[in-house]
């Protein structure tokens, strides 16, 4: 017989209603001796003890029958009870198990079920006590746990709050430093402007002094003129050494100062040049005729100009020309002038050498004919282009 039998419903609640029940059946028994001995002795004559006896016995016999049905179905369900209370039990003894083995992979910190949490030689109350040990103690570290992750997450949280503080505090700083860098482009840009306006107005101003002396005018007058024409020569040189000290310093810098400059008479060719240009960072302008790029010319210098050959007018041929003069008379750098044409045969390509050209590009040219003819001329200047 197993050990927790003894605690079984039977012996649990079925015993101690059984001998009270026997007792009182035993008082009856006793009433009703009593009852017959009253009897006899009052008229002892009427009395028959056969009578009594037999009365007294299908009393005893009736009332220990009608016990022992009572008691044998209380047994019964007292077992069926019984035996559902030990698979509940034994279920929930299983499910704790798998629990705490999902728990300790989990990487708990200790081991959280007793070893004998299901031994079944123990009495069934201390398994559900040991499984309600077992429960309580995973419940515990199931809450240290939690705040053990709730403060993990917390300090990942700062951290991640001081990563995205540095972040936009660099941002504000690179907002800053590009905002100084325009100002820089756009005071370099002026500075040019400056130089080569001064330039021209001092040309202008010596070409006077030349038709002066020319005149009939005095000695004294022609010496003063003389005079005066010796030092603006050297401002004129000095002015010629600063513009192109500048154009050097632009060319130095790569593509952060590369003025390139589309002449074309094509809107449509003319803005999709200028915005792929543009997206390699280089400063683009673009103009639609001969004129108007003889007219920027005297305003800021190009690094590179792209001019092309048939436009009305004054086409880039005689475009060309005029601007190499320019560049001659006045003592700057020289532009890369690259020809927009379909003509490149021998006669065209000879035609415009002769002009000042320095390339040409056929056209319609792809986008990457055009990225290349910067970088042969100016090498390191473009953006590196990502593998598809």
């Amino acid at each position: 017989m197993q050990r927790y039998q003894r605690e079984h419903f039977w012996n649990a609640i079925v015993w101690p209603l059984l001998w009270p029940l026997l007792l009182l059946q035993a008082a009856l028994i006793v009433l009703c001796l009593v009852v017959g001995a009253m009897v006899w002795w009052v008229s002892p004559s009427y009395a028959s003890w056969s009578t009594l006896l037999w009365l007294m016995a299908a009393l005893l016999i009736g009332s220990s029958l009608n016990v022992g049905a009572f008691l044998m179905l209380l047994k019964a369900r007292g077992r069926r009870n019984d035996i559902r209370f030990m698979q509940e039990l034994g279920e929930l003894e299983r499910h704790s198990q798998i629990l705490c083995a999902t728990a300790e992979r989990s990487q708990l910190e200790q081991q959280c079920s007793p070893s004998d949490a299901s031994d079944e030689t123990h009495l069934p109350l201390q398994r559900l006590a040991n499984v309600n040990e077992m429960l309580a103690g995973l419940k515990r570290r199931i809450h240290y746990s939690q705040v053990a992750n709730a403060a993990t997450k917390n300090t990942q949280h700062e951290h991640e709050q001081t990563l995205l503080d540095d972040l936009q505090h660099q941002q504000r700083q690179l907002k800053h430093l590009m905002a100084g860098r325009d100002r820089a482009r756009e005071e370099s840009r002026l500075k040019s402007g400056y130089l080569i306006l001064l330039q021209r107005e001092t040309d202008s101003l010596f070409e006077h002094l030349n038709a002066m002396a020319e005149n009939d005018i005095t000695d004294s007058c022609r010496q003063n003129i003389m005079d005066v024409r010796e030092r603006l020569s050297d401002i004129r040189a000095l002015l010629a050494n600063l513009v192109q000290h500048t154009a050097e310093e632009g060319m130095a810098k790569g593509s952060d100062n590369l003025r390139v400059l589309v002449v074309d008479d094509g809107p449509v060719n003319l803005m999709l040049a200028r915005q792929m240009l543009e997206t390699q960072g280089l400063q683009v302008e673009g103009v639609s005729s001969g004129e108007q790029a003889l007219e920027r010319q005297q305003g800021a210098f190009f690094d590179l100009v792209f001019m092309d050959i048939f436009m009305p007018t004054l086409d880039g041929l005689e475009t060309t020309r005029r601007w190499r003069e320019y560049e001659r008379t006045h003592s700057g750098s020289q532009s890369v002038l690259v020809a927009l044409t379909a003509n490149v045969d021998n006669a065209g390509r000879d035609a415009c050498l002769t002009a000042g050209m320095d390339d040409l590009l056929a056209k319609p040219y792809q986008p990457e004919t055009l990225l290349s003819m910067i970088s042969h001329w100016f090498p390191g200047t473009l953006k590196p282009t990502p593998p598809a």
